[in-house]
């Protein structure tokens, strides 16, 4: 197997992950956040095509290690992340393609429930 298509794998087992953790609802969610969200930034690190949701997931990361419970703003991280996510879902493999757009929404919908 060739280096892309390692990455493929690795980066849908993390899409797997991920909306695994989030369909389980925020506060299952939580305990995996620190580690997912640094998985993330480190797979798309150095892809500028990215480069909105890597640096969306650091300002995320930023303000859940920080302790601030400023759910509006963990709310509109999590909003820019669905947006940033559904739409990278157009130019994806198709293989990713409902993933990313089933993530985007998993995202979407936490943002909602910040909102409460």
């Amino acid at each position: 197997m060739d280096n892309s298509q390692s990455q493929g794998t690795q980066g849908n087992s993390q899409l797997d992950a991920t909306i695994n953790a989030l369909q389980g609802g925020l506060a299952n969610a939580a305990g995996a956040a620190g580690p997912n969200i640094s998985g993330w930034i480190k797979t798309l690190q150095g892809n500028p095509q990215f480069s909105g949701i890597s640096s969306e997931l650091q300002n995320l990361h930023d303000a859940l290690s920080s302790g601030a419970s400023d759910t509006g703003a963990l709310s509109r991280s999590l909003s820019t992340l669905g947006e940033h996510t559904s739409k990278a879902a157009d130019s994806a493999t198709p293989d990713a393609q409902d993933k990313l757009r089933q993530l985007g929404q998993a995202l979407s919908s936490a943002a909602g429930q910040l909102k409460g």
